[in-house]
């Protein structure tokens, strides 16, 4: 896959930028060859833009999965699912909340780009592979 270094991989979004330029710029470094990976003891995920489309693969203790987000706007409204909540403690005890502010919101956006990281040639195969395997199921 040919990537396209945008110079700007982790590098926040522009000072004074907008959640819908941070939106652009999170879709712009996922075309242009980068990732959204992470790895713990549950699994590994990688939310990538693999052979013309939006991906989200994990393999972990609940299986695997692979996703298909069809356009943009289904990229970034699974991405915006994961990332809009935050725990806040009430009473002693801790629950999402899921009602942010204009400011918070676009700091969450903001977070995204930075996590943005190159395709690595090791996550390539990894989507790869996943995809063969499930590929192989329907033979």
């Amino acid at each position: 896959m040919a990537k396209q270094d945008y110079g700007n991989w982790g590098l926040p979004a522009p000072a004074g930028a907008t959640v819908a330029q941070c939106q652009q710029q999170l879709l712009q470094q996922l075309k242009g060859g980068g990732a959204l990976s992470s790895s713990d003891k549950e699994g590994h995920r990688t939310l990538c833009y693999y052979r013309q489309a939006f991906l989200f693969v994990s393999v972990g203790d609940e299986g695997t999965q692979v996703l298909h987000l069809p356009t943009d706007e289904h990229l970034l409204t699974y991405v915006w699912r994961d990332s809009r909540g935050k725990l806040v403690l009430q009473h002693g005890h801790y629950h999402w909340n899921y009602d942010l502010t204009e400011a918070e919101t676009l700091e969450r956006w903001q977070a995204l780009v930075t996590r943005v990281t190159p395709f690595s040639e090791g996550q390539q195969r990894f989507v790869a592979s996943v995809l063969r395997d499930f590929g192989a199921l329907g033979q």
